[in-house]
């Protein structure tokens, strides 16, 4: 009986041990995911998607016929594309889940397509 007890008290050691043990460590979130998807325009009906994928800090966006090359920039927090006459900064806004695209005089919001 004490045999028992003992060997039960002892997977119950092990097993809290176990439980209460070093977590793994959480994986660190990159800011560069949040523009990889497909999104849409906030601000019109246009039925035209937006894709975005990355490779490190290059980004691809694939907008209806159009294939734009962007690079990360660190400093700002976004992604700087290259228009020939200008760069154009698209940041991420996380407390709307929007990417927001300055060129110029006119802004432009993006919608996450679920």
């Amino acid at each position: 009986m004490k045999t028992l007890v003992g060997r039960l008290l002892a997977v119950l050691l092990i097993g809290l041990l176990g439980a209460c043990g070093p977590k793994t460590p959480e994986k660190e979130v990159d800011m560069r995911d949040n523009f990889v998807g497909e999104w849409k325009s906030a601000d019109t009906n246009a039925q035209t998607h937006t894709r975005i994928k990355r490779t490190g800090d290059t980004f691809y966006i694939h907008e209806g016929i159009n294939d734009l090359v962007g690079t990360y920039d660190p400093n700002v927090e976004s992604i700087m594309i290259d228009n020939g006459v200008k760069k154009v900064p698209v940041k991420y806004l996380p407390e709307t889940d929007q990417l927001l695209i300055t060129g110029g005089q006119r802004e432009a919001k993006f919608s996450r397509v679920k």
